[in-house]
């Protein structure tokens, strides 16, 4: 154990040293927005773990509470200083004010206060256990204040973790996402390690394994710094760009903020807001641009902007990243004036999309008179100029393939006495009925139509004389019933139904319709309402 607690002592000031030489690097990348809240924070790092390192060391009650005093003093610019870095850091706040930084630091400053008086109430500390003789660890029994301080904390980092989350969703390129997830892993250590300190999930009553995981924290922001280019603001060179051509010319750095421009682009948008410094991503959206333009360090992005005042101007606006050797310094944004020949082309396309439109209404109308050509406005079924070369077609096929096909002939009995008891109205209402039933109830490969008059064709390939007659006997049944509980009809309307069959009666269309009639003809001698297959002894 004694050796564990040897370790822990080093790892402490082991991570106050390297905490003091992250902040001598932040310190050389001063420049950068926010580097002087993550120097803070740097430096109360280097304070928290030496101060625990000489606390875990101190074999005194009084010398452990002074340190742990020392710690406190630490502990309370970490999460302040990381939420206003992030902020300046990624452009979310531009110039923050002095009264917010002092609100941010309110409740830290006082538990602080209250830590180092504690003596005097004891609202941090209530009271001590002994201090263990194998681990030199002693329980600190908290006092009521202590839980508002570590609820603030809490609450301030789950702020700033879900403010990384969603920076790390708004900027795309893979370089930038890298340094938010090393940020994210740096926040959520230390934070892993006082849930463990705070919870039973201790294996070491008293152990805080906060500062271990602001070791890690520290490990992994240095190589952030020194390895993928955190902190980096490389210039851009002036050079880089043609102050006198006639294209606007913008320059941004790799942190997203105008750094130049030419005279050209003040003429061009003499209502941009130009300064320099200034965010790159809210000068494009005073343009009406929402997307943000500079999330890809690899690849170009073209946007068209529409802009009316003072004069109408049309923009074709190029967004390319800036590389040079192999490292990326920025983008070069490029304003082109397309105003003309956008109109130009815009009078082009609209004349296209006219004629277009014509042309699928011309197209629409020929499908719909064709439609007209072979259907019968009535019912909705196909008309005997199309059944007749369809069924000429399917008869050929059938030979061919030595298959059968029957055809049904479809009568209403007693239709001209409907439409004289009824009306004519009726009359169609009773012929519109059948095409329904018609539609519905036969095969995508059937085919029916109406013959004239109260008369239907149906058209069913494949099927033997017997498949037939059943499929018949079906339909008559279906339109008896359907006759019954018709609200328009006040006398029951049969249908009688005459079949033939290839190659059974017939091989030939004509033959097949002359035996089809006649056995329709023998269904009306024999009653009606009723399906019948020719049969020559009963002419």
């Amino acid at each position: 154990m004694l050796n564990f607690s040897l370790i822990y002592v080093n790892i402490s000031f082991f991570t106050s040293v390297l905490s003091l030489i992250l902040l001598y690097l932040i310190w050389r990348k001063r420049h950068v927005a926010g580097s002087k809240y993550l120097m803070i924070v740097a430096f109360s790092v280097a304070i928290y773990n030496l101060a625990y390192a000489l606390d875990y060391s101190a074999t005194s009650t009084t010398m452990k509470v002074y340190w742990s005093k020392w710690e406190y003093l630490g502990l309370c610019n970490l999460l302040p200083g990381l939420f206003l870095f992030v902020l300046e850091y990624f452009g979310i706040v531009q110039n923050i004010k002095i009264r917010n930084i002092v609100l941010l630091w309110v409740v830290p400053v006082l538990v602080v206060v209250l830590a180092w008086t504690n003596q005097y109430h004891g609202w941090i500390w209530s009271g001590f256990g002994e201090i263990d003789p194998v681990t030199n660890l002693m329980i600190y029994y908290h006092g009521p204040f202590y839980a508002f301080g570590i609820v603030f904390q809490y609450i301030l980092g789950i702020i700033l973790i879900f403010t990384l989350v969603q920076q790390w969703i708004k900027f795309k390129q893979r370089s930038f996402r890298h340094q938010i997830e090393v940020f994210i892993t740096a926040v959520t250590l230390p934070f892993l390690g006082n849930v463990v300190y705070l919870t039973e999930l201790n294996p070491l009553p008293g152990m805080d394994w906060t500062p271990i995981g602001s070791f890690f924290s520290v490990v992994l922001i240095t190589l952030s710094i020194t390895t993928f280019r955190f902190l980096e603001l490389i210039p851009v060179a002036r050079d880089l760009v043609f102050s006198l051509i006639q294209d606007g010319i913008m320059v941004v750095d790799s942190q997203q903020r105008v750094v130049d421009w030419n005279p050209a682009l003040t003429q061009l948008v003499p209502n941009l807001s130009l300064q320099l410094g200034a965010s790159a991503e809210q000068i494009f959206r005073m343009l009406g641009i929402k997307n943000n333009p500079f999330r890809s360090i690899h690849e170009s992005v073209n946007i068209e902007v529409e802009i009316t005042d003072p004069e109408h101007c049309i923009l074709d606006i190029m967004v390319s990243p800036l590389v040079r050797h192999k490292a990326f310094d920025g983008w070069l944004v490029i304003f082109d004036d397309e105003t003309e020949r956008r109109i130009a082309t815009r009078s082009l396309e609209k004349a296209n999309k006219t004629l277009l439109q014509k042309l699928d209404e011309i197209e629409k109308l020929q499908i719909q008179l064709k439609e007209q050509a072979i259907r019968d406005p009535l019912t909705g079924l196909f008309n005997r100029r199309f059944f007749d070369e369809y069924f000429s077609n399917e008869l050929i096929r059938s030979i061919r393939t030595n298959a059968p096909i029957s055809l049904l002939m479809v009568d209403i009995d007693h239709f001209k006495s409907v439409n004289d008891r009824f009306g004519h109205d009726v009359g169609d209402q009773v012929l519109e009925m059948l095409g329904e039933i018609l539609k519905t109830m036969f095969r995508k490969s059937d085919v029916s139509c109406r013959f004239g008059g109260e008369e239907f064709l149906i058209l069913l390939p494949g099927l033997e004389h017997d498949q037939a007659f059943n499929r018949a006997e079906a339909l008559r049944e279906r339109f008896e019933q359907a006759s019954r509980d018709a609200e328009f009809l006040y006398a029951q309307v049969t249908i009688s139904i005459g079949i033939s069959n290839y190659p059974l009666h017939a091989d030939n269309t004509r033959d097949l319709f002359r035996i089809a009639d006649k056995a329709l003809y023998q269904a009306k001698e024999q009653g009606r309402n009723r399906v019948c297959c020719y049969n020559e002894h009963l002419t």
